[in-house]
């Protein structure tokens, strides 16, 4: 298994010094950024010498995608520039999480809302596919998100879209937080595109920090996942001198 790290362009020299393979940039940054500043953004990846392998936050919450009054087409135009600019930077996977762009109105059964977010995922299968690029739909726990929040979900909702370039990602900072069952994973099978990792406070998956990752990574291995660990945490509550020590606890476990 590949280990990166979410990050942008400026935590590309701490991800390249603490053994990580790729990075997983700000989608929607990305696609909102100058042409001046992409290409700066382009020549630092290339300076340090890291890819850009995969994308997360896929939408800005402007984009309500369960409304009647989202804008199709400038969602398109939106996805066809990010897409665009991913493959410049060799992005494979982009991560369809999009929380507060996904959140289905009060009232809305999730039922109607994969019905709503089926043929999404089919729009933007079809523009990834353009470029080489995968979509990998992220379950997110029931805090973050009212629809799509277990491996379940997203298995069915992956399956209800039915496009080859639309498959799965497993987060186990959420799946820890849903109480889910590890085991779960095995019903992913090959449809297992991506993975993220942190531990249950979002921090850095350490040694001795009191959680058990090995039901994770033996649930990979089971299934024979060979793809990409992505360490996701958020950045206040994980010290930048620990990512080394994160980054090697996760390769022995892969």
């Amino acid at each position: 298994m590949k280990i990166g790290i979410c990050g942008g362009a400026d935590k590309a020299a701490l991800a390249k010094s603490a053994g990580c393979d790729y990075l997983e940039m700000h989608f929607t940054h990305t696609a909102q950024l100058d042409d001046e500043t992409f290409a700066e953004t382009r020549e630092e990846l290339a300076r340090v010498g890291i890819p850009c392998e995969a994308m997360n936050c896929f939408l800005p919450a402007d984009f309500q995608l369960a409304s009647p009054e989202l804008d199709v087409s400038a969602l398109q135009t939106f996805l066809a520039k990010g897409f665009m600019r991913a493959e410049q930077l060799g992005v494979q996977v982009v991560v369809f999480g999009a929380g507060r762009a996904r959140r289905l109105p009060d009232g809305m059964p999730k039922q109607t809302g994969w019905q709503i977010l089926a043929p999404i995922c089919r729009l933007a299968g079809d523009l990834a596919a353009k470029h080489g690029i995968t979509i990998a739909i992220e379950p997110l726990n029931v805090r973050e998100c009212n629809v799509v929040n277990t491996l379940r979900d997203g298995l069915a909702l992956m399956k209800l879209a039915d496009h080859p370039n639309v498959r799965l990602l497993a987060d186990m900072y959420h799946i820890s937080d849903n109480g889910e069952d590890t085991r779960d994973l095995l019903l992913a099978g090959t449809n297992l595109l991506h993975c993220h990792a942190a531990s249950p406070g979002r921090k850095f998956p350490m040694p001795g920090d009191g959680h058990d990752y090995t039901p994770f990574f033996a649930a990979l291995h089971e299934i024979g996942y060979t793809g990409r660990v992505s360490i996701e945490a958020a950045a206040p509550n994980s010290p930048e001198e620990d990512l080394a020590t994160c980054v090697a606890l996760l390769r022995d476990a892969a």
